[in-house]
C-alpha cells in the first residue's frame, strides 16, 4: 500500500517539516530558559594531533534559549574518590534547536555547537554556573519526516573546571568565574606612573616591547594606593627590579618584590605555601645535597 499522497513529508515546498520545527522551537521558548553560549575564539591553539586546546579564549557570549532535559538532579559519575582526591563530575543535558542556534550564534566559523565550548546557565537566585560541552548528540530525532539535518541538538554538559582559560566576555556574571578560580599572585610594585586596567596584558621586557617579553600576565586587579597588582595567566617568571608595562594602559611601575607561593586563589584546598613552610622546618635547604651524605 502506498503512502498517503495528501501529506508531502519529503517535498521541501509542501513539507510538514516546518510545522514540526516551529512546534519544537516554540516549546523550548515556553518551557526553557535563556542561557549564554561561549565559543572558543582561539582556534590557532587547537592541537589537531592530540585533540587538545592548550589555551582557550572565550571573548564573547551569545544568548540562546535552551530546555533542560535532566530537571530532577545531576547525572554522570557525580562525586567520585580517585587517586587524585575527590572529583565532582556533575553532568546534565540540555536541548537547543538548530534554528535558534543558527540565528543567535554567528555561523561564519562553525555551524553547530562544539565540544569544548562553554554554556552559562543562570539560576533563579541570581547566580549561575559554567558548564563545558562534552558531547553533542545530533541524532535524537532520527531524520524526522525525512529531514537531512536535525531539528535540535542535545548537549551533554559537565561542570566547568577552570584551568587558566581566558574568559573576557564583558558580562560580569560570567567573567567573575575567572576572578574566583584563577591562580593569581600579588605583585608589590614600587615607583611608576599610570593606572593598569582590568584584563589587560602586562609584561616585563628588557627592550620595552611585548614581542620580546620575558614574562607576561593578565591583570586581575590593581590597587592604586598600595601599588598592589594582582595578575593571573602568568607566562614566565617575574624579575625583581624590572618594570612591569601595561600593554593597553601604558602604565609602568618597577617590581619591588613578590612571592610566587603566596597565591590569591579563592580556594582553600591549595596549600603550596603551607607545604613550603612545613618543608623548611624538616629540610635544611642551605645544604648543597640535603638528601645525601656528600
Amino acid at each position: 500500500m502506498a503512502t498517503n499522497h495528501y501529506f508531502s513529508n519529503y517535498n521541501s515546498k509542501y513539507s510538514e517539516q516546518r510545522l514540526v520545527e516551529d512546534l519544537l522551537v516554540e516549546s523550548i521558548k515556553i518551557m526553557g530558559f535563556d542561557a549564554y553560549y561561549l565559543a572558543n575564539t582561539n582556534d590557532e591553539a587547537r592541537d589537531l594531533l592530540y585533540g587538545e586546546d592548550p589555551v582557550k579564549k572565550f571573548s564573547s557570549a551569545f544568548t540562546v534559549e535552551m530546555y533542560m532535559s535532566s530537571i530532577m538532579e545531576y547525572s554522570g559519575e557525580r562525586e567520585l574518590f580517585s587517586k587524585f582526591g575527590l572529583e565532582i563530575k556533575n553532568n546534565m543535558e540540555v536541548v537547543i534547536s538548530k534554528r535558534s542556534f543558527s540565528e543567535r550564534v554567528p555561523q561564519n566559523t562553525f555551524t553547530r555547537p562544539r565540544e569544548g565550548d562553554l554554556v552559562y546557565i543562570p539560576f533563579g537566585n541570581g547566580t549561575g554556573e559554567l558548564f563545558e560541552i562534552t558531547f553533542v548528540e545530533q541524532n535524537k530525532d532520527m531524520m524526522m519526516l525525512g529531514r537531512k539535518y536535525p531539528f535540535f541538538y542535545e548537549l551533554r554538559l559537565e561542570k566547568f573546571k577552570y584551568a587558566q582559560e581566558v574568559i573576557n566576555t564583558g558580562i560580569p556574571d560570567i567573567d567573575v568565574a575567572m576572578d574566583n578560580s584563577a591562580y593569581s599572585i600579588d605583585l608589590q610594585l614600587g615607583t611608576g606612573v599610570g593606572t593598569y586596567t582590568s584584563k589587560e596584558i602586562v609584561f616585563q621586557s628588557h627592550d620595552g616591547t611585548l614581542a620580546n617579553a620575558t614574562t607576561s600576565a593578565i591583570v586581575q586587579s590593581w590597587n592604586d594606593p598600595t601599588n598592589m597588582l594582582v595578575v593571573t595567566n602568568i607566562a614566565g617568571e617575574f624579575i625583581d627590579g624590572l618594570t612591569i608595562i601595561g600593554n593597553s594602559s601604558g602604565a609602568v611601575y618597577s617590581l619591588s618584590n613578590y612571592d610566587p607561593m603566596a597565591t590569591s586563589i579563592h580556594n582553600e584546598i591549595y596549600d603550596n605555601k603551607l607545604i613550603e613552610n612545613s618543608a623548611n622546618t624538616v629540610i635544611d635547604w642551605s645544604e648543597s645535597n640535603p638528601f645525601g651524605s656528600i
